[in-house]
């Protein structure tokens, strides 16, 4: 006997599944952005040249992005996977700026 069960896929559904890829390349662009970011930052500590004149652009820029994520997770827009994901990258700079 063939099994006739059909799946139904709501216009929600797939609004939903969209919101959630674009957040997820968002914090997959932050991420990437504050290993850059963390990099720049340790050099210009050792005095290079072209990071100290990039780390104040990089960290202004950072500061946003962390701000717009916030704001998506205060609405609860983000789901618990990004929300560990994005809490990771925050401990990451915390931790890179302590050291």
């Amino acid at each position: 006997m063939e099994n006739n069960d059909t799946i139904i896929i709501t216009i929600e559904d797939i609004k939903n599944q969209v919101k959630t890829a674009k957040w997820t390349a968002r914090l997959d662009d932050y991420n990437n952005y504050v290993k850059e970011y963390i990099k720049h930052y340790k050099k210009s500590l050792n005095g290079n040249p072209i990071s100290l004149a990039k780390y104040p652009y990089m960290k202004i820029k950072s500061e946003l992005l962390a701000k717009r994520l916030q704001k998506a997770q205060d609405k609860s827009i983000l789901n618990a996977k990004q929300i560990k994901k994005f809490s990771k990258i925050k401990t990451k700079i915390a931790n890179a700026c302590c050291e």
